[in-house]
């Protein structure tokens, strides 16, 4: 039995980790919005990647933090204070130099795990979740140990997320087969985003932290496909989470979307599925067709990026993401 199988989800405890990186006024809207839910968050833990917009200024300004962090830090430095609308607490750590998506999430979900909460709620500095967002994902609780939000963006349109992924592959599949879809509130799959994920400390016992070696990008694929393995993964249909940032207009090429990704975005994805590739073979699923799958991928972003986006840099970046994930050069950077 679970250490808190028998207790409601109104009287566990929940904190939410946010990741935030030179998005300071986004960020702002995100933690008002954190502040006021309806199901009050018992703390926040802040991760600032050494954002280079004075974001710890906007803070200041806005009243989230009461004093500002050194200038010259060598190691991760934390400010705390207690909201006084809400009464939450804020944690804000100003990391020493930037640790990526991936490493801001470890860096938050390790504080709030080690710091004893029931719920961790995560999310990136450019959304903004709804009033009721978490009192609705926790009445969920009950039917899974890890809660998704559906995203949509301030124009209405929702985030297609509604998808899994094929164990043999890697490869993201759309959901409509699956028997959960069939329920009008919620479905399941064996992914999840950090935008906008509850997860029990249960899970993060079992799995562990997320792998810092992804940077950005397919880190959550990964996370989500591992606790797939201890619980059901909910995700719930409604609109919670305002995803403000969209992406540009995706393009066909040979009959499929084209993906429009900045120039890290692309070398990461690439080079991440090779680490994607390492889960699949740890439990048992992986089929060598992934090589071929993603070969052909790779090739159709590479026709792409020379029809639409006639850069040689980016042209670079998607063959070099290839090359490091072949060779398991997981420790280089894009440039």
């Amino acid at each position: 039995m679970h250490e808190f199988d028998s207790v409601g989800a109104g009287a566990l405890s929940v904190c939410a980790v946010v990741v935030t990186y030179n998005r300071k006024a986004l960020l702002c809207e995100c933690m008002s919005a954190l502040m006021r839910q309806t199901r009050r968050l018992d703390a926040v833990w802040l991760i600032d990647n050494a954002s280079q917009d004075e974001t710890p200024d906007e803070l200041l300004r806005q009243g989230f933090i009461d004093t500002l962090p050194p200038s010259d830090l060598t190691s991760p430095y934390e400010i705390i204070k207690v909201n006084e609308g809400s009464g939450t607490t804020l944690h804000y750590i100003r990391m020493n130099s930037n640790t990526g998506g991936t490493g801001g999430y470890y860096e938050g979900i390790v504080r709030a795990y080690e710091s004893g909460f029931h719920w961790i709620w995560t999310m990136d500095d450019d959304v903004e979740p709804k009033l009721h967002a978490l009192e609705t994902l926790l009445s969920y609780c009950h039917l899974g140990e890890c809660i998704q939000a559906t995203r949509v963006y301030p124009d209405g349109q929702v985030f297609e997320d509604n998808k899994y992924i094929d164990l043999a592959t890697g490869r993201q599949r759309a959901l409509n087969d699956a028997v959960f879809a069939k329920y009008e509130t919620f479905s399941s799959k064996n992914f999840v985003s950090f935008e906008g994920l509850v997860i029990s400390r249960n899970v993060i016992r079992e799995i562990g932290y997320p792998d810092r070696r992804f940077y950005c990008w397919c880190d959550d694929f990964a996370y989500g496909l591992m606790a797939s393995l201890y619980t059901n993964i909910i995700m719930v249909k409604e609109g919670l989470i305002i995803k403000k940032l969209k992406p540009a207009g995706n393009k066909m090429l040979l009959g499929r979307k084209s993906l429009r990704l900045r120039d890290n975005e692309l070398y990461y994805m690439v080079r991440n599925q090779f680490i994607i590739f390492e889960y699949l073979k740890k439990i048992g699923t992986f089929s060598s067709l992934a090589y071929l799958s993603l070969t052909a991928t790779v090739l159709r972003m590479a026709i792409g990026t020379i029809v639409y986006e006639r850069s040689p840099g980016k042209l670079y970046l998607l063959f070099k993401g290839f090359i490091d994930g072949l060779f398991k050069r997981y420790n280089n950077s894009p440039a």
